[in-house]
């Protein structure tokens, strides 16, 4: 499951996410730089999918119940995914940490050559509470931006 995921599948059985993400936008990258179709591995039907798709990653972060931040200039390469419903009871929580990016190919899904280690535990365990005072103290930093200056004019 990725953000589109998210989007179809569990957007409605959500009230917020707070998602501290690596930077997602490369600088560096040369502007507007057009879809090589002869020379990358991708048909048009697949381009032009991909574009839809991108349209809907958007809607779904532009969500009011979504915040999204970066960390500049560190990059986030931590994996970790708490779920803190609003029952009460701590048997309810759970995480699940580790090398797997949260896409079909990540979470097993999807066929990869990666090989990716992940654990997932409830929330009445000292690890859950560890990695929820972890991501608060990533999501105050100073460096953790909800907007990213691409600085272009």
């Amino acid at each position: 499951m990725h953000l589109l995921g998210f989007q179809k599948n569990v957007n409605d059985k959500i009230s917020d996410f707070r998602l501290v993400l690596g930077d997602i936008v490369n600088v560096d990258s040369i502007d507007n730089r057009p879809l090589d179709l002869l020379n990358e591995n991708i048909s048009i039907k697949a381009s032009l999918k991909l574009s839809n798709l991108s349209k809907e990653a958007v809607n779904f972060l532009k969500q009011d119940k979504v915040v999204a931040k970066t960390l500049e200039p560190n990059f986030c390469h931590a994996k970790s995914y708490l779920f803190n419903p609003d029952k009460k009871d701590d048997r309810n929580k759970y995480f699940i940490s580790g090398s797997s990016n949260l896409t079909e190919a990540g979470i097993g899904l999807k066929q990869t050559n990666n090989i990716e280690l992940n654990i997932a535990e409830t929330g009445n365990n000292n690890q859950y509470k560890e990695l929820v005072v972890w991501f608060d103290a990533l999501w105050v930093r100073p460096q953790a931006h909800k907007e990213k200056n691409l600085g272009c004019s």
